[in-house]
């Protein structure tokens, strides 16, 4: 993380980010989570009175991955996107939105189409027997990751 201060540039300050309180609207109507960065300004941890300090909502957060996402260079995507495969059921959430899509996110409905399409006939070649027998498997089946064990196949 990059901290500013009025006289200095710090490129390699250490952030730490995590859940802070939720804030209770005015009229008491609705709970806002909230995530707590805090930035060591000194890049020291030792020196916890120059820490940085910054509180953002979900409207935060979501115009931080938005802008993460549309970011010209492809490692900030990236960061986005292995946040999402390590965290198996953000990954679910997003792969059911994908083939339920409302009518609205037709573009969605397609891209999904598209790939189901692509990965159908590579699928089908993965059997337990090869399609075709002059075919043999280059490597051996590789075991599901943890959170998938034990799950049946639908």
């Amino acid at each position: 993380m990059q901290v500013k201060t009025r006289d200095r540039i710090l490129l390699q300050a250490q952030a730490k980010a995590e859940p802070a309180d939720n804030v209770i609207t005015r009229d008491y109507y609705a709970s806002l989570p909230q995530i707590r960065l805090t930035g060591v300004a000194s890049g020291n941890p030792t020196h916890p009175n120059e820490a940085v300090e910054i509180i953002l909502d979900g409207n935060d957060v979501a115009r931080l991955v938005e802008c993460a996402l549309r970011h010209p260079q492809p490692n900030m995507r990236y960061g986005v996107l292995a946040a999402i495969w390590n965290h198996p059921d953000s990954f679910r959430q997003i792969f059911a939105f994908g083939f339920r899509a409302p009518e609205e996110f037709l573009e969605i409905r397609k891209i999904v189409a598209e790939e189901l399409t692509k990965s159908g006939p590579a699928r089908q070649g993965t059997a337990a027997e090869p399609s075709n027998p002059s075919t043999e498997q280059l490597l051996p089946r590789v075991p599901p990751p943890a959170h998938l064990k034990g799950r049946a196949r639908r």
